[in-house]
């Protein structure tokens, strides 16, 4: 999810309803209940949507294909979904803890899957094992940023991690797109689709229930990681995810926000804002920094408070190099290529 940076939480008004127990459901809004799993890692839940439609529940999100969260699932189905079955499944985006047990879920239920086109092609993409030659090509560019040890970087770089933490390609039934409208059960959502965090991510917005699901691309204590890395169809994440904080703080300032961790809150407008100043401020550090020449690995004690090893080390560095890209594409910092290959960022004259 992020690589260790620090950011304090603005003042939010947190929804006086306690996170359900693996197995339960609470109600936070009319046809919305809240589950929430466990996940067996650092980030140590995910929160699920289930929406009213049809006499069962449209599922937003699935979890991570573990034994813990397939456990999980096992008690919700003998808890909730005996009385109440799911009819369909929704991806907000690709990442493991997100879609990993759609696959599962799928041949489980026999419900259809919608998620976006994009989401729907990376999946497919790193659910497909690498070559040697993509490998060397990965590597190639952690290096030419600086990175001279990649040896804790081996299942990421290879597509293992992905691959063993998703059940699968679900086949996909529909592709929502930005703006279009689904009517479920008395309620009228709309798509949103938000770039940066991750290509194709979804967000699901109820006008008139002033409700708004948004994945990770909004979360109440911690920022999402923004990473760029060479083989991403977006080759300039933080502007995407930056514009996406503009287009979210437009909603109304009363709106329910369900993220995928912490508890839901409502302040969105001041969380949009603070997450847009996290990363400005990162773009003034990296400036002040780069009036010498610097690698984005060289950057990473600007960025971050602690030293990063492994998957933290994957995401920090590529979170680096979208804010160094950033301020590259907007020519207030020039990329200079040595002879061996290895980008340096220096501010422009």
């Amino acid at each position: 999810m992020r690589p260790a940076s620090d950011l304090s939480p603005a003042s939010l008004s947190y929804l006086q309803v306690p996170p359900p127990a693996p197995g339960e459901i609470a109600r936070v809004s009319d046809g919305v209940h809240w589950v929430r799993f466990p996940l067996p890692m650092e980030l140590d839940h995910i929160n699920l949507w289930l929406l009213d439609h049809d006499d069962g529940f449209v599922l937003v999100d699935t979890g991570l294909a573990s034994d813990v969260g397939r456990a999980a699932w096992e008690q919700l189905e003998r808890q909730v979904l005996a009385t109440r079955p799911l009819r369909l499944i929704v991806l907000t985006h690709l990442h493991p803890d997100h879609a990993g047990l759609a696959a599962w879920l799928q041949a489980r239920h026999g419900v259809p899957v919608w998620t976006s086109q994009a989401t729907e092609r990376q999946m497919q993409r790193l659910l497909e094992p690498l070559t040697d030659e993509q490998i060397a090509e990965r590597c190639a560019f952690f290096h030419s940023h600086g990175v001279t040890d990649l040896g804790s970087f081996g299942a990421s770089l290879s597509g293992d991690r992905y691959r063993t933490v998703v059940s699968g390609l679900p086949q996909v039934a529909h592709h929502p797109r930005d703006a279009e409208e689904t009517r479920w059960e008395g309620a009228t959502w709309r798509w949103i689709e938000t770039g940066g965090h991750a290509i194709g991510h979804l967000c699901l917005h109820e006008r008139s229930r002033r409700v708004l699901i948004t994945g990770d691309q909004i979360l109440p204590a911690i920022s999402p990681n923004v990473s760029a890395n060479g083989w991403s169809v977006d080759v300039n994440p933080l502007d995407s995810y930056l514009r996406s904080l503009e287009r979210l703080a437009e909603l109304d300032p009363a709106t329910l926000v369900l993220p995928s961790h912490g508890r839901p809150f409502i302040g969105l407008r001041e969380r949009a804002l603070e997450l847009r100043n996290h990363h400005l401020g990162h773009l003034d550090r990296l400036l002040e920094a780069c009036r010498e020449p610097r690698t984005a690995s060289e950057t990473l004690r600007v960025l971050f408070r602690r030293t990063l090893t492994g998957f933290h080390l994957f995401l920090a560095i590529g979170e680096a190099i979208a804010h160094l890209e950033y301020l590259a594409r907007s020519g207030r910092l020039v990329r200079l290529t040595d002879d061996r290959g290895t980008i340096r960022y220096a501010r422009a004259a």
